[in-house]
């Protein structure tokens, strides 16, 4: 017996089935024409539309409803079947809706075409022709439910990012309207941004909706990306500044019909960069313009000078006694006398001029387009009596001046570099000549600054170049007439073949540093010629020591003080050290631990030119004192134009005894002198009397005579 044929439906399945490959090959041309898929790899595409293809047939193989029944329920999306898996993959890389569509357009087309060439013996009847596009369809409309749900689901992962970041994100058309906003756009805007809403991206800031409506146009007429910053006053009355990015969205034809906009928060960068401009062109304390700023300002008015024919004027100006207030009320006052200083000049001059802060406690100005010389001369007049006003700060009242350098341009100089150097050489005249007061450059002045320019590069080389020589002089005990002690004093044998005093050039060394070397060199040179003069004497003989206040003070010195200190050590008392009142005016925690570590060590004490600094029992009291040396002033007029100096001469010795002190004369050039200050009963005395300070050589033969 003929066994029945089985179904139609059952027919179509079985032929996709065996068929699959050839269907799969016949569909892969269809497939390559969709835009999608033209550049996924064959196999992905293949897998893909093979479990499709198996998911019809199966389809297919179920039984169909009789003719009368209701029609089934439609379908329902359910991503875990094969059409709905594929639909949801389809999403992710990169298919549109349209896309899908079409590939199932093209597995309908391939399996017709391929029955219609293999099986044409058996042609379809309308009924199977219809389960064949229902099981499709249904394939579709699965797949495209799924497509859909995992849409929605991306696009809501994408809003809650964007809506996570305080970035604003929004999608506008080319005109501007907005699509969509995220959460910190819409609530900037006040309203949740849709397209029913009918908003603008320049309604976020309306005072830029010309340059964002520039932009826009832009971005969709060239297809460029566009960048801006905006600043814009929210509604809470707040300033932020933006700066946003706009990216077109390209159709598949090249056409553009949306646009893209990202945009950030940058004041607290602005606010920052702000600040670093200021740290970098302001003096952080009076906020006055710093040394850089005031250079390009200068380099800027000294070529609109050229330009315009006007005279320019630079003032170099220098506070006279700020060092003072520092030590006595402390750097607080200091840096509030700072401010004062700076408000008053600048209310001295015209806002086009410029008052800068250079450093410490030096200021420059700039004077623009001066007409007359004399304008100037009347304008410093005004800052030096402006500087010579009390200064109240707290409850105390300070008093300070000024020491004013002047050079006009182009007459002094046309180059900046010059002109401020000139200022400065200027004001140095105007401080040596008495302070308060100001002085012009002038051609000597340079000479003169060049001069001793020159000298401290030749003092710089003069140890290197064994210049330096160490000369010692005799103290002579007044009641036995003996040479007891010495000092060492430092020459300069310059290379010009002079012989230069300390007073010459000891102020450039303290300037410029090189005093520490200086007395770190003589200190070397003094402590084994003592042991030589004690060995030659047969008892100890003590050498005394000049030790600058700035080798107590500054904190810059170039030598190190712990090596001075170990030479100290291993003298003891065969060395004596002279320093000037102002080392224990100083009183400071660096000072007070030098002298004690000096005192620890054996080292004797010598306040050097007694008598005509700030001569004070008290510190005479708090210090261990071993010696006073009565200044030379003192001695060199007492018997002659100034009886009166007898008197301040008494008055330091009886004082010193009283306290334990022992009294050392200079200075003494006659006979008359000595013996007024042995009677006076003066201990020690040292001068041109006895013999100047000579080699250690002519030392020994004194002591020897």
């Amino acid at each position: 017996m003929d066994q029945p044929s089985p179904p139609t439906e059952a027919r179509i399945a079985r032929f996709i089935r065996t068929h699959l490959q050839d269907i799969l090959r016949n569909w892969d041309d269809f497939a390559r024409s969709i835009p999608a898929a033209r550049y996924l790899p064959a196999s992905t595409l293949r897998d893909h539309a093979a479990g499709m293809l198996h998911a019809i047939a199966d389809a297919l193989d179920l039984p169909s409803a009789a003719p009368d029944a209701a029609p089934p329920p439609a379908p329902v999306s359910q991503p875990d079947t094969q059409a709905g898996r594929h639909g949801a993959a389809r999403v992710g890389i990169g298919f549109s809706a349209s896309d899908t569509i079409a590939e199932f357009r093209a597995l309908r087309a391939s399996v017709m075409h391929l029955w219609a060439a293999c099986e044409h013996q058996h042609d379809l009847g309308s009924e199977d022709m219809i389960r064949f596009n229902d099981a499709v369809d249904q394939a579709l409309e699965e797949s495209l439910q799924a497509f859909f749900s995992e849409k929605d689901k991306l696009a809501h992962r994408f809003d809650t990012l964007l809506s996570a970041t305080p970035d604003l994100h929004c999608i506008t058309d080319v005109d501007g309207l907005l699509l969509y906003a995220n959460q910190a756009l819409g609530k900037l805007l006040g309203t949740p941004a849709t397209p029913a809403a009918r908003q603008h991206l320049a309604d976020f800031c309306p005072a830029f909706a010309a340059q964002l409506g520039r932009d826009l146009r832009a971005v969709a007429d060239t297809g460029a990306t566009g960048r801006g910053e905006l600043q814009c006053t929210l509604a809470d009355g707040t300033e932020h500044s933006y700066r946003y990015i706009l990216i077109p969205v390209v159709n598949e034809d090249g056409t553009i019909d949306s646009i893209t906009g990202t945009a950030r928060n940058i004041s607290e960068l602005k606010a920052s960069e702000a600040q670093i401009l200021r740290n970098a062109y302001y003096d952080s304390l009076t906020g006055l313009p710093n040394r850089v700023l005031f250079r390009e300002r200068l380099e800027h008015d000294v070529r609109r000078a050229a330009r315009t024919e006007f005279a320019l004027a630079v003032l170099f100006i220098d506070l006279d006694g700020f060092k003072e207030v520092n030590d006595r009320f402390g750097h607080d006052a200091g840096d509030l006398l700072l401010r004062q200083v700076a408000q008053r000049l600048q209310a001295c001059v015209r806002a086009t001029d410029t008052v800068a802060r250079i450093g410490g406690d030096e200021f420059t100005v700039i004077l623009n387009e001066v007409s007359r010389i004399a304008f100037v001369e009347v304008l410093v007049c005004q800052i030096l009596a402006e500087l010579a006003r009390p200064f109240a700060l707290a409850d105390k009242e300070l008093h300070v001046s000024g020491s004013v350098g002047i050079t006009i341009c182009p007459q002094d100089a046309h180059l900046p570099d010059d002109l401020l150097r000139n200022a400065d050489q200027a004001m140095f005249v105007a401080k040596n000549a008495g302070r308060n007061r100001f002085s012009y450059f002038t051609p000597d002045i340079r000479d003169s600054a060049w001069a001793r320019l020159r000298s401290i590069d030749q003092l710089r080389q003069a140890l290197a170049r064994r210049e330096l020589r160490v000369y010692y002089q005799p103290i002579v005990e007044l009641a036995s007439g003996t040479i007891v002690k010495a000092e060492a004093l430092v020459r300069w044998h310059h290379p010009d073949g002079g012989l230069v005093l300390p007073q010459d050039f000891i102020g450039i060394a303290e300037e410029t540093g090189l005093i520490g070397e200086i007395d770190a060199w003589v200190l070397a040179q003094a402590v084994p010629c003592a042991a030589r003069l004690s060995e030659l004497t047969g008892a100890p003989f003590q050498i005394s020591v000049n030790k600058s206040p700035v080798g107590f003070m500054s904190r810059v010195i170039r030598h190190c003080w712990d090596e001075d200190m170990a030479m100290f050590e291993r003298a003891g008392s065969r060395i004596a050290v002279e320093i000037t009142e102002g080392v224990l005016l100083d009183d400071s925690p660096g000072v007070r631990d030098k002298l004690a570590r000096l005192q620890r060590a054996g080292v004797q004490l010598t306040i050097d030119d007694f008598g005509i600094g700030y001569s004070s029992m008290a510190y005479l009291n708090k210090f261990k004192v071993d010696f006073l040396k009565i200044d030379q002033s003192f001695v060199k007029d007492m018997l002659t134009t100034n009886p009166r100096s007898q008197i301040f001469a008494e008055t330091i010795i009886m004082m010193a005894h009283k306290l334990g002190l022992k009294v050392i004369a200079e200075g003494v050039e006659t006979a008359s002198q000595r013996d007024w200050l042995r009677q006076a009963g003066c201990d020690y005395a040292q001068g041109f009397l006895f013999s100047p300070a000579t080699t250690e050589e002519r030392f020994a033969q004194l002591l020897q005579a």
